[in-house]
């Protein structure tokens, strides 16, 4: 059943739109299930409580399209209302039967219907039909099988099928990765990792193609015959003639015709050669035969060789658009370094959520970001026309003009906004009933000091020493840190300066320094890797120290802390850094102030224990609602479960201010919880009056500080830890913020 299953899937996936993939779905199932009739329902996009006929296998072809049954109407209805299967063996006696006039089914009354679920909504139902012989339970549970297996299919071939049109307009949706808004036009940067990640592109230069690709297959050809040859000594003839026949597939016959037909059409180089290999592999995996079947991974082994050598070819040079629209299934922080900041407009991801890396960076920079968008078609958007929402999470591909005029009335009230927000920014933050706030901003750029000194503020909360760790192929020395730290400690001299020491695994991986684990964000990251290499941890430190030589206003804040014994063993190396360097100078080296960032579940519980051993703690919201709701930040499946206002997260907030309080430990909130607004609204009323957020986050927080009272803000805060969830909060909050006049900081418009 298995293979048959996979046979169905792996066809639908290869579907260019959605009717094609439906009729390849009815065909399979009267198949494989010896019906004689198969109907697929789909929900109206414009409608999602609607169903209507979008194929139909063995009834009249003449009602597809014109058949739909509401959520509870008819069997049909039923069973998308209910998300569960039926199997009847006399449909037209069911009281819920609805008679399709003309359609034939009465003639097969034996039905087994199942609906197509993905993200807890019903997208369809599949229905099956005969004039005898029920369905039995294999049957039932091959169909519900099939049904799971192709949800995410049918999503995905409905959003091909979209996207193809290139004048229709089509939103897409994910989650809120960073606010803002912008248009421009799409851009997938190809690293030529797998051939799925190969985007569709035409090509006006058909000759520069061929010339790419005949030069990339050559050297391939070349490459195999070099390793047969110095394989020949340690391998057997017939593993040797691998090689020889890998060459002899690129020496000429269907898979080079095939790819030059392609590129004579006018499409570019790597998604003709994609295409190929994956009709050719497809072939294979057809056949009945084991071992001609597992033939397809050859050739998918040698379609990647080349792949490889035409991608190097193709990303001499790129040419980026005046307003970019990054695009990809997993953008990361290395592709937005390799896009010029005044090019990059905003970012769309397939994968990751408001808290993962990318998003945070982009949050930094001021680029609006849509992360976790399901089945987003990335191959088909490169130059596609894109409007970007990063308050709604949303985009548009291939704007309307209406669309297009929304969001450049909706630019200009955001710039008019920004504006009216200059005003305060030499203002000190403080409430209406003169409750003094601290805000500092989150960096690990040079180039947000002086973005940050001009919006007011009043230090550094938190800057991310991994940045210059990643953009390197190497561990910086000890001088390249020191002077990147006394840069931003002279910059902000006379404020304080939060470095925050080496926090990489889990999201944020160094390419020189690989870490495979099943689950990264429980692994090896954070403090744990710098205790287990000191060395990393010696080498940092001591350039921190050094670097606050004669200005004095750094502070060390150590990610990840579990417990009191991290704590120790690095305050002892820490100390032993400033002997040493004291002892080089001759002379006596301030000690700057140590924090904790409170960011797992084990330091909520032991924060007395560990404030205790600090001058102070700093609250890591991202991690902390990800420990504590057990959602992965970066899986787009769970994205919408991810709220750093859901009252389990506020409800420990509250214990680590109260447990901070036993020794007058102070206590700050760095996470991206700081720079929304609503967030703001609710760490006030905990009691917390310091908070560090993006450059661009900064201005909006303290016109939210000067718009209510610190009374008010606690009392709202009673009020959200009795709501049941953080739909509801953000709700209270978002409302509160209405009556201010201050919407426009959470959605697009005034």
């Amino acid at each position: 059943m298995i293979h048959r299953l996979q046979r169905i899937v792996q066809e639908v996936n290869r579907a260019t739109d959605i009717d094609s993939a439906l009729v390849l779905i009815t065909e399979s199932l009267m198949q494989d299930l010896n019906a004689q009739a198969c109907s697929i329902f789909l929900a109206k996009e414009s409608d999602p409580g609607v169903m209507i006929l979008q194929a139909s296998n063995g009834l009249n072809p003449a009602i597809i399209g014109n058949v739909e049954r509401k959520l509870g109407q008819g069997l049909i209805g039923t069973i998308a209302a209910r998300a569960e299967a039926m199997n009847l063996l006399d449909a037209p006696k069911h009281k819920k039967f609805l008679l399709v006039p003309d359609s034939g089914e009465v003639d097969f009354p034996i039905m087994l219907g199942v609906p197509i679920i993905a993200h807890r909504e019903v997208l369809g139902v599949i229905s099956v039909q005969r004039a005898k012989n029920a369905f039995n339970e294999d049957e039932e549970a091959y169909l519900t099988t099939l049904a799971a297996q192709l949800a995410t299919s049918i999503e995905r071939a409905e959003s091909k099928g979209r996207v193809s049109t290139e004048t229709s307009t089509h939103m897409i949706k994910g989650v809120a990765g960073a606010p803002g808004m912008a248009i421009g036009v799409a851009m997938v940067l190809n690293r030529g990792v797998n051939l799925e990640s190969v985007p569709d592109k035409k090509t006006d230069d058909i000759d520069g193609e061929l010339k790419s690709f005949r030069t990339a297959v050559s050297k391939v050809c070349t490459e195999l015959t070099d390793q047969a040859e110095k394989m020949r000594a340690s391998l057997p003839e017939e593993e040797c003639a691998l090689f020889l026949a890998y060459a002899q597939m690129l020496s000429g016959g269907s898979l080079i015709d095939d790819t030059e037909k392609g590129i004579n059409a006018g499409n570019w180089a790597p998604s003709s050669w994609r295409d190929t290999i994956e009709q050719h592999a497809y072939v294979f995996t057809q056949m009945e035969d084991r071992y001609l079947a597992e033939r397809a991974n050859d050739i998918r082994d040698l379609g990647l060789r080349v792949l490889r050598k035409l991608m190097l070819e193709q990303s001499l040079y790129l040419d980026f658009p005046e307003q970019t629209i990054l695009v990809g299934d997993e953008v990361t922080a290395t592709d937005l370094a390799d896009v010029p900041l005044d090019c990059l407009s905003g970012i769309v991801s397939a994968h990751g959520s408001s808290s993962s890396h990318v998003a945070i960076l982009a949050h930094a920079l001021g680029i609006p970001a849509v992360m976790g968008v399901p089945n987003l078609p990335v191959k088909k958007l490169d130059g596609v026309n894109l409007v970007v929402d990063g308050y709604s999470g949303s985009a548009f591909i291939n704007p309307n003009k209406s669309i297009l005029a929304e969001y450049k009335q909706y630019l200009k009230e955001e710039a008019a906004i920004e504006q009216d927000l200059l005003v305060i920014k030499n203002q000190p933050a403080v409430t209406t009933d003169q409750h003094q706030v601290s805000l500092l901003v989150n960096s690990g750029l040079m180039s947000d000091h002086t973005p940050s000194l001009r919006s007011g503020a009043e230090g550094v909360g938190l800057y991310r020493t991994e940045i210059p760790f990643q953009i390197r192929d190497r561990f910086p020395s000890e001088e390249e840190q020191f002077l990147i730290y006394r840069n931003v400690l002279e910059t902000f001299k006379g404020m304080p300066v939060v470095l925050r020491t080496l926090d990489v695994g889990g999201d944020k991986p160094l390419s020189y320094f690989p870490i495979s684990e099943a689950n990264p964000f429980l692994g090896w990251r954070g403090v744990r890797i710098t205790l287990d290499h000191p060395e990393i941890f010696v080498t940092q430190v001591r350039a921190m120290i050094r670097a606050n030589v004669g200005i004095n206003n750094l502070e060390i804040l150590l990610p990840m802390i579990t417990g009191k014994g991290e704590l120790e063993e690095s305050l002892v190396l820490i100390n032993r850094v400033r002997a040493e360097i004291e002892e080089e100078m001759g002379e006596k080296i301030w000690l700057p102030k140590i924090g904790a960032m409170i960011e797992v579940p084990s330091a909520v519980y032991q924060i007395e224990d560990i404030c205790a051993l600090v001058d102070f703690v700093s609250i890591g919201t991202n991690d902390l609602t990800q420990y504590l709701l057990a959602v992965d930040r970066n899986n787009e499946n769970v994205a919408e479960l991810y709220s750093s206002l859901h009252p389990a997260v506020l409800k420990a907030m509250c214990q680590i201010v109260q447990g901070a309080e036993a020794s007058d430990t102070p206590v700050s909130v760095c996470g991206e919880l700081a720079g929304d607004p609503l967030g703001v609204m609710a760490i006030l009323g905990m009691g917390i009056d310091s908070l560090s957020m993006s450059v661009g986050s900064l201005l909006r927080a303290k016109k939210v500080v000067m718009s209510f009272s610190h009374t008010e803000l606690t009392e709202l805060l009673q009020q959200a830890l009795a709501l049941p969830d953080a739909f509801l909060i953000r709700e209270m909050y978002a409302g509160k913020l209405d009556e201010r006049g201050l919407g426009g900081f959470i959605r697009a418009g005034k």
